[in-house]
């Protein structure tokens, strides 16, 4: 961690005090990281019970790699496949919230990695702490590919029970001496059983009691007196496991990576696919012995299994060397665990009683109390007729084994589900149509029934986002009842009941525990019984569920959930990542998933792009004065950005200059990716010189005109750019097509140095210098001095329609502008389709964008016309009394220019004038939000929280090195919202949130209303003195919010262009004078109001806003003047965490900026 060296001199105790308290304990302690890995899959030579055979692994290693990570990490592990199997990999637990692409299982979420090709694999842990792993998710795999995965609580979080000495991962397998994909597909041709494992392993192990395997044993060398935290994994194809060490207590805390309350056992039951973490006590004293810590199968059904034990070996350390030497660990007596009978379904029946939640504050169930939608699923095997090319089968009675869930044994499909869903693709794929229900009812745990044929097909349960679920799972004994370890992708469960024989519906619900259940995501259906589970479906995707008996997978004891996407932004599942596997091996299917897998990822998926801002000083001469400005790139306006809806953006910003820097991405919703926003000291510490930045976001629900912009001090009168956003690909515009779109960013230009400006305003308590122009993409135009060359020329071509995209990034002013004998059809406003409407004049505020149509003139018109933008001005002060002009110039009809462009009449527009407030009005009154079906406009009908906001100037007393200021009457200028002038912290006020590190930074007082109540726009009062302080106002997550900002006139009345971050908001209604509470609401616009993220509160006036507070985070609101602001006319919300994962503010990136 670089610490930057003070700039002048300071006290050793502050220097140090700000080092420890604001740098280095919160980022150290708090900030998640991107963590990455890389799997090489390889074949590997390995030795097990004296055979050698060649196997697939992860980097040469059996079992994998461990991956470490923390709650909260980014975590990328680029998957590279050199072996000829395809290969996926599963993230066995991980929630995978909206991106389900990373979760792994083949032709459920993704194609699988063909040989040669790779895959980045990309999620990020939310909410989840504990042991997990990962496996191969194809075929039989998973036998050589899977690995420990361990997620550590935050740093600075504890464990909820006594730290342990060290953590040792125990993970279970199974070893066959021979190729284990020959064995599957042996079996899946003749329809018999599978030839069971050679050998359990413990870490890869099979131990001494095999042949040949006493050098090949896990020990597990502890000291006396210490606590263990074994972290254990059942990675095993085929078995549930009783594990045990002898004489030796084990105390269970966590199952499936949920904490439970503690409870001791000898002896521990796991299931495939399920973990568990349990504390081991080590003996106080040597005790002169070893001990085996061994696992045996827990077998209910009647086929054959591996009825054998692999055993690892507990040793102490001796208490000295000479102990040691004279009595070998060899010689010491072995003990042995006594371990449950093969059957005993009695014990795993206690076993799994005794799991249940911490149900603790800090921890809590959150079981679904009421239930949306019930369902009840058999399960169980079955079989299917021969294949006509094997007319006898060595199933039952000549059949094929089968296995199914609701009597629908599933048939994976050649085309990836998901993939599938998310294109609208899924004809001939899959269809909806799960039963909810058993088609045909039977005693589902009696006599098993003649006829034990299954249905085959690719059937799916559709969910609605955010159904709470009741799933009642029943075992059936068709070909014999049998235990069934129940796997969920992308979902935690509650375990709310379970019991033998058949569920009854009356009867049964009574008794389930809707308190303190056991949260998992693998659950042992009981052999001949019933397990009931309730789960949120609240993570959009498609989402498998299966047997955790490879075996059973294989016979088609699996099915799939697809939950459709939410209504909010943060509830949709985000495009597919652009190295998305498309293709298997044969030709005919690859050109299919080329087809289904690549074609229609270009068309509708999002992709990631990469930018570069290099901030730079460059010299640059407008008005014939030169002088150096910050810049991006060295240009001027900076450069454009283009993405699309549903785009991922990586902005790297480097900072070459001496000035600290911090870049707004003007408009973006930032969902989930507040400190992506940018303000200074708001959501960041700023970029210092030498250092950088990744800006990383996505696009969610946004298409439009936006900009960028810096975000400290005066930066942003150099620092800015367009950022376009197109709609998804084949998305039309709700309008014709555009012949070209052209974009036109208004700004100003002073000679002089703007952070010289700012700095001598604030010292001295004044007005600063007003700019000596305006521009356009940059361009004073001809109405200035020495300007003629320095002018935006837009050429055009007669009879085509041109997509204007208008960008306000002026510092003070709000632009009236207009093309000289041209009309205008205004079709977005701030990156939101608007009603089309016509008009001469645009009105347009600083921080705002408008798109408009321009139609030029069917035949060439023997004319140029000037582009213009001038002030509309409503305040006392002094402003630039400028215009900007521009020249649309028409392409000459014939390669023969008879006709020289330079003389033909330079026509100007009639623009209103310079205080118009009735063309202002009128001009507002006209945007309308469109409210389609397409492009709804979704009005909180309901309002939780009301707000009063005064806003306006007033003054401060000079500070004691200056008695006399060139404020009024001798004060410095001020400005408040609510009587508060905002007074801006030294750390960034979103880390502090987030920290829980707020004292000493905000308050989160902010009124709800001004303090004082007085007659608005009336007289002034004598007393304009403003208050100062860092007030927050604090909303829980989800808050219908209804704000109604009203214009003062205490140092007289003015418009503000008010600018909300990380939301859009809906302006319901607008009025001149004081707003009347008992009278104006009743004349709001509920149902389409213009949406907006910058909204012109009218001088003397107000305007009421309403928006829905769906992201968690700190969000800055401020004028969009930037002398305002930097008087203090600005304030922040504080919007909460929600309940849900998708609801919570993600922790930091690595490499945010310190202050």
């Amino acid at each position: 961690m670089g610490v930057p060296l003070l700039s002048s001199p300071t006290l050793l105790r502050l220097f140090l005090f700000s080092l420890i308290t604001l740098c280095l304990i919160p980022q150290h302690a708090l900030a998640s990281i991107t963590r990455h890995y890389k799997f090489d899959i390889k074949h590997q030579n390995v030795t097990r019970l004296c055979h050698t055979k060649s196997i697939v692994t992860v980097n040469g290693q059996f079992p994998g790699p461990r991956i470490v990570a923390r709650e909260g990490d980014h975590v990328l592990i680029k998957v590279v496949n050199h072996v000829q199997n395809n290969i996926s990999i599963h993230w066995h637990g991980i929630r995978q919230l909206r991106s389900g692409w990373a979760d792994g299982p083949a032709y459920v979420t993704q194609c699988p990695i063909q040989k040669g090709n790779n895959y980045v694999y990309n999620f990020t842990i939310t909410g989840q702490r504990g042991t997990l792993f990962w496996h191969a998710h194809i075929s039989w795999l998973r036998s050589t590919v899977y690995g420990p995965l361990i997620i550590l609580p935050k740093r600075g979080v504890p464990y909820p029970f006594a730290k342990p000495y060290k953590e040792v991962p125990i993970i279970f397998g199974e070893w066959w001496n021979v190729d284990t994909e020959a064995i599957i597909s042996q079996a899946l041709q003749t329809g018999g059983g599978p030839n069971v494992s050679n050998a359990y392993t413990i870490n890869g192990l099979p131990g001494p009691l095999y042949n040949c395997s006493v050098k090949d044993t896990f020990k597990l060398k502890v000291q006396s007196g210490k606590t263990y935290l074994l972290r254990l994994i059942n990675a095993a194809l085929n078995d549930e496991l009783f594990f045990s060490i002898a004489n030796h207590t084990l105390k269970v805390v966590e199952a499936d990576a949920i904490y439970v309350k503690p409870f001791e056992t000898n002896t521990i039951l796991i299931a495939p696919g399920q973990t568990t973490n349990v504390l081991l006590k080590t003996k106080a004293n040597f005790p002169n012995a070893t001990f085996f810590m061994t696992a045996r199968p827990y077998a209910t059904g009647l086929g054959t299994f591996d009825n054998s034990t692999v055993a690892a070996i507990l040793e102490y350390e001796s208490p000295s060397k000479t102990l040691h030497s004279t009595l070998p660990m060899k010689k010491l007596p072995l003990f042995k665990p006594f371990m449950p009978a093969l059957n005993d379904t009695s014990f795993a029946t206690k076993f799994s009683n005794k799991l249940r939640s911490l149900a603790n504050a800090q921890f809590p169930a959150n079981v679904p109390q009421k239930v949306d939608k019930h369902f009840f699923f058999t399960i169980g095997l079955g079989t299917n007729p021969c294949s006509n090319s094997n007319q006898t089968c060595q199933g039952p009675n000549g059949t094929m084994f089968a296995a199914s869930v609701n009597n629908v044994s599933f048939a994976m499909p050649t085309t990836a589900l998901l993939q599938a869903h998310f294109t609208g693709q899924s004809n001939g794929v899959y269809s909806p149509y799960f039963p909810s229900s058993p088609l045909i009812p039977f005693n589902y745990t009696g006599t098993p029934p003649n006829n034990t044929m299954v249905g085959n097909g690719t059937k799916l349960m559709v969910l609605p986002f955010n159904t709470s679920v009741e799933l009642v799972i029943q075992d059936t004994s068709i070909l014999g009842v049998e235990s069934h370890p129940l796997h969920l992708h992308g979902f935690n469960f509650f375990v709310v009941g379970q019991g033998f024989g058949n569920f009854d519906r009356n009867k049964d619900p009574a008794n389930f525990n809707l308190v303190d259940p056991i949260e998992r995501n693998t659950v042992g259906v009981p052999s001949g019984g019933w397990v009931a589970i309730r789960f949120l479906a609240d993570n959009p995707g498609v989402w498998f569920m299966h047997c955790h008996l490879e075996i059973h997978t294989s016979w088609g004891l699996k099915m799939a959930w697809l939950v459709l996407d939410g209504k909010l932004p943060n509830q949709k599942l985000l495009p597919p990542p652009a190295d998305l596997p498309t293709s298997s091996p044969f030709l005919r299917l690859f050109l299919f998933s080329f087809v289904m897998c690549l074609m229609h990822q270009h068309a509708l998926a999002g992709i990631t792009k990469h930018y570069k801002f290099e901030i730079k000083q460059q010299k640059v001469t407008r008005l014939c004065h030169t002088k150096s400005i910050v810049t991006v790139n060295g240009q001027f306006p900076g450069p454009k950005i283009i993405a699309r809806e549903g785009d991922q953006l990586l902005i790297k910003v480097v900072n070459h200059v001496q000035n600290n820097i911090s870049i707004h991405w003007h408009g973006i919703r930032q969902l989930q990716s507040g400190w992506a926003d940018g303000p200074a000291y708001v959501t960041q510490c700023p970029i210092q010189t030498g250092n950088s930045y990744v800006y990383n976001f996505t696009i969610t629900g946004q298409r439009g005109t936006l900009f960028w912009h810096a975000h400290i001090s005066w930066l942003r009168s150099t620092v800015y750019g367009p950022l376009i956003i197109l709609p998804k690909h084949s998305v039309p515009y709700p309008f014709t097509k555009p012949y070209k779109e052209v974009p036109i960013i208004f700004g100003e230009w002073w000679n002089a140095d703007p952070e010289a400006i700012i700095s001598q305003a604030l010292q001295t308590g004044g007005g600063p210098n007003v700019s000596d122009a305006y521009t356009i993409n940059g361009f004073p135009g001809p109405l200035y001095n020495c300007s003629a060359k320095d002018a935006f020329k837009l050429k055009v071509q007669p009879g085509k329609t041109y997509l204007l995209r208008l960008i306000n990034a002026a510092l003070n002013d709000e632009l009236f502008f207009s093309i000289a004998n041209h009309t205008l059809k205004v079709v977005e406003a701030d990156a939101i389709y608007v009603k089309p409407f016509e008009t001469r004049t645009i009105l347009i505020a600083p921080g705002q964008t408008t798109n408009v149509l321009l139609k030029t003139k069917p035949n060439f018109p023997n004319a140029t016309f000037f582009m213009t933008a001038r002030p509309f001005v409503t305040g006392q002060g002094t402003f630039d009394n400028t215009t900007v002009a521009g020249i649309l110039e028409y392409d000459s009809p014939s390669k023969t220019k008879t006709l020289n462009t330079k003389r033909l009449p330079l026509l100007k527009p009639n623009l209103p004038a310079l205080n118009d407030t009735s063309f202002a009005t009128k001009f507002a009154n006209k945007l309308r939000s469109l409210n389609t079906p397409q492009f709804p406009a979704n009005v909180p009908q309901k309002v939780d929280k009301h707000f009063f906001f005064t806003i306006g100037l007033g003054t401060n007393p000079c500070s004691q090195n200056n008695q006399r200021c060139q404020g009024p009457n001798g004060t410095m200028f001020a400005a408040s919202v609510n009587n508060i002038s905002f007074a801006m912290p030294n750390t960034a006020l979103l880390q502090s949130h987030f920290s829980g590190q707020s004292s000493g930074v905000y308050t989160p007082d902010f009124p709800t209303n001004p303090i004082t109540p007085f007659n608005y726009t009336g007289p002034p009062p004598n007393d304009t003195m403003v208050s100062n302080g860092t007030k927050l106002m604090v909303l829980p997550f989800n808050s219908r919010v209804e704000l109604v900002m009203q214009d003062t006139s205490i140092l007289g009345a003015e418009s503000h262009p008010l600018h909300l971050h990380g939301f859009n908001f809906f302006v319901v209604g607008q009025g001149f004078g004081n707003f009347d509470p008992n009278k104006d609401p009743k004349k709001f616009n509920l149902v389409d109001p213009v949406e907006r993220n910058t909204v012109g509160v009218p001088s003397g006036g107000w305007v009421a806003i309403r928006f829905l507070a769906d992201n968690p985070g700190v969000w800055f609101m401020h004028c969009h003047l930037e002398i305002h602001t930097s008087w203090g006319l600005k304030m922040g919300w504080v919007v909460l965490d929600g309940k849900l994962p998708n609801q919570k503010l993600l922790p930091p990136p690595a490499d945010l900026p310190k202050c």
